[in-house]
């Protein structure tokens, strides 16, 4: 079923389901700024998220946030639409991140931790306070041991866990499917060692 849009050759399907981020990005690229405001709020917080697993700080984080979502402020007519907006998105941020985290490498060692363990793990007051303990531990442990992960192998492993696939993480750290499998093989192995340390 087609349905007429502003212009009788403009036709849009009825039956094929709209890709929102898509048309946010269409619309940021024509200059919306409502549009813009959209995408903003909903993958600055996502952006955000992956940046401080790879950074371990609050500022460089929500610094490559804003410059990813300044970028797609700038570049929106450069999206081709051939991946996901949201990999697209993630693969500016993860270029960012990789730069900060490089830019900034040599003062890693000096810096507090990202997390207070309250953040990390949910609390509720039906859970049992050695429960809670156990698992803030368990938290703290792996943060640890990512943190002697590559860069690369480290963006593997967090985009793993955000819940991208192997065709979508290639995508976003721009390599071969294969190389995202290798990586994910090293890194996993480098947790285990990490881990039984």
């Amino acid at each position: 079923m087609l349905a007429a849009t502003s212009g009788s050759e403009n036709y849009i399907a009825l039956d094929q389901p709209i890709d929102i981020d898509v048309e946010l990005v269409r619309a940021v690229a024509d200059g919306d700024r409502k549009a813009f405001e959209r995408l903003f709020r909903l993958y600055h917080s996502r952006i955000y998220k992956f940046s401080i697993r790879m950074l371990q700080d609050h500022l460089s984080a929500d610094e490559v946030a804003c410059d990813t979502l300044y970028a797609v402020w700038t570049s929106a007519s450069k999206f081709r639409e051939q991946s996901t907006v949201s990999s697209w998105i993630l693969g500016i941020a993860y270029r960012r991140s990789l730069k900060s985290y490089n830019k900034n490498a040599r003062h890693t060692e000096n810096r507090e931790p990202t997390y207070q363990m309250e953040e990390l793990v949910e609390s509720s007051p039906s859970v049992n306070p050695e429960t809670y303990t156990n698992n803030a531990m368990e938290v703290g442990q792996m943060q640890k041991a990512l943190s002697t992960l590559s860069s690369n192998h480290r963006a593997v492993m967090e985009l793993i866990a955000l819940g991208y696939s192997v065709t979508e993480i290639a995508t976003i750290v721009g390599c071969p499917e294969n190389t995202v499998k290798t990586r994910t093989f090293h890194a996993r192995r480098q947790l285990r060692i990490a881990l039984q340390d």
